[in-house]
């Protein structure tokens, strides 16, 4: 079985969508990596000189490979995995078996060191490839929280002020913890939310005056007002940014149906449609959720955002992800991927159908296949395509509709938006009628083509 025969099995109804999201990957330019800091460190919270030295030199490669790409990392469990490094093992132990809290400005202090660190060991690493890492410690200190606790206070005011015959002291009371429940979390949300979104501009404006800079983030974890899961804060840093996919590594790589860890029999789910229900056991879904919020958060964005879950296995893990021949080993030979790809399938159809987008970012309806010398005129003559040059249609496709341009090798060379129909289409061939099937004018040729 390959991998269009596993689509086909398990994921017919969000196959062309899963193929439409991967074959786009090698296209993107804003990419947030989200790495957990373990995939870097040996269990004794030490770095592994090796790993780390491969991911920098993968993130390099990939920036070298396209200069209009740009990579923002977003640093996980930076301070859970390498406390021994700063705590005296007796001091952790002595904390752990007492279930107390290290002081809080020493533990503020130690998260500041740990991120000045990190941002240190990939400065250095960075900069022999002539990159330049600058390090954003994310907290909701900077948000008008006093503002907004104004604002409710005020709320409270205007409660307790009302007349007893109005409002009965039960009543107020009812109302007043009502407003403190439910301003709770907005006033969390609202203030990370508003660095988050100043922390993207920033990085915006870098992009622009330094292309060769890479920002580095991680959430101050010291402050206590707010603080996001490790996935949830790369996902909206994906947002703020509009990526065009977020990656993220863990130990355990790909999605799969139970823990790979504690059993054997764990299947790997290579597609995930976030719109579909999937049938994990409560625990298992629990163990997921972070990763299963992630997705659906950035895949529910008004531009769906793909997300690609796997583990650094080797070298050159993320410039695989993105390299366009290995794209291809899975989108026309079938290969299966390396990675679990997250989307939101009615999203897609809906974003990848707008007119509005460029024919070579739409998604397809339809195949149509040609003969040597019909691609021959399409490459080498800028023509039209006739329904004479056709061998074979697939699919079912409208008028105006976005159709895939084949060679009889199934190596995809373009699209086009069409104007006949599939129907018609076919009715032309059998009669020999020759027609215009897609004007030049609205025909995109790959670049392996041209």
């Amino acid at each position: 079985m390959n991998f269009f025969e596993h689509l086909d099995k398990e994921f017919a109804q969000s196959k062309d969508a899963f193929l439409y999201s991967i074959n786009r990957l090698p296209e993107s330019k804003i990419i947030v990596v989200n790495v957990g800091l373990n995939c870097l460190m040996y269990d004794s919270g030490l770095v592994n000189i090796r790993s780390l030295k491969n991911f920098i030199a993968d993130i390099s490669e990939l920036l070298n490979s396209d200069s209009k790409k740009r990579v923002v990392i977003v640093i996980s469990d930076s301070v859970e995995n390498t406390s021994p490094q700063y705590f005296s093992s007796k001091l952790v132990k002595k904390a752990n078996d007492e279930g107390i809290s290290i002081d809080s400005r020493l533990y503020s202090a130690l998260v500041s060191v740990i991120h000045s660190d990190i941002v240190n060991l990939f400065y250095e690493g960075f900069a022999d490839y002539n990159f330049r890492t600058i390090g954003f410690s994310v907290s909701s200190n900077g948000a008008d929280l006093a503002g907004e606790f104004k604002h409710i206070l005020k709320s409270i005011e205007s409660i307790a002020s009302k007349p007893q015959d109005k409002l009965s002291s039960d009543a107020k009371i009812s109302a007043i913890k009502n407003l403190i429940h439910s301003s709770k979390n907005i006033t969390q949300a609202t203030g990370f939310n508003a660095v988050i979104q100043k922390t993207s501009e920033t990085i915006k404006g870098l992009f622009k005056a330094y292309p060769r800079t890479i920002p580095i983030i991680m959430e101050d974890i010291s402050q206590k007002v707010f603080s996001a899961d490790d996935d949830g804060l790369a996902a909206k840093i994906s947002i703020a940014l509009s990526a065009d996919v977020l990656v993220s590594i863990s130990r355990k790589g790909m999605l799969y149906t139970i823990d790979p860890v504690t059993s054997s029999s764990a299947q790997p789910f290579y597609c995930y449609d976030t719109s579909r229900k999937v049938p994990f056991t409560p625990s298992r879904r629990g163990d997921l959720s972070k990763k299963l919020n992630a997705a659906c958060s950035v895949n529910s964005h008004s531009r769906p955002i793909p997300m690609v879950l796997t583990s650094y296995i080797s070298p050159f893990t993320i410039c695989k992800i993105f390299s366009a021949d290995k794209v291809a080993d899975i989108c026309e030979k079938g290969e299966f991927p390396f990675f679990t790809t997250f989307i939101d399938t009615k999203k897609i159809v809906r974003f990848s159908s707008d007119k509005s987008l460029p024919i070579e970012h739409r998604l397809t309806t339809g195949k149509i296949v040609l003969n040597e010398n019909a691609v021959d005129a399409l490459v080498n003559k800028k023509s039209s395509l006739l329904s004479v040059g056709i061998v074979s249609v697939e699919g079912d496709f409208d008028t105006k509709m976005t159709v895939a341009i084949f060679n009889e090798n199934n190596e995809e060379i373009g699209k086009g938006v069409t104007d006949v129909n599939s129907d018609d289409l076919k009715a032309k061939m059998q009669s020999g009628e020759s027609v215009t099937v897609i004007n030049r004018t609205r025909m995109v040729l790959s670049k392996k083509a041209k």
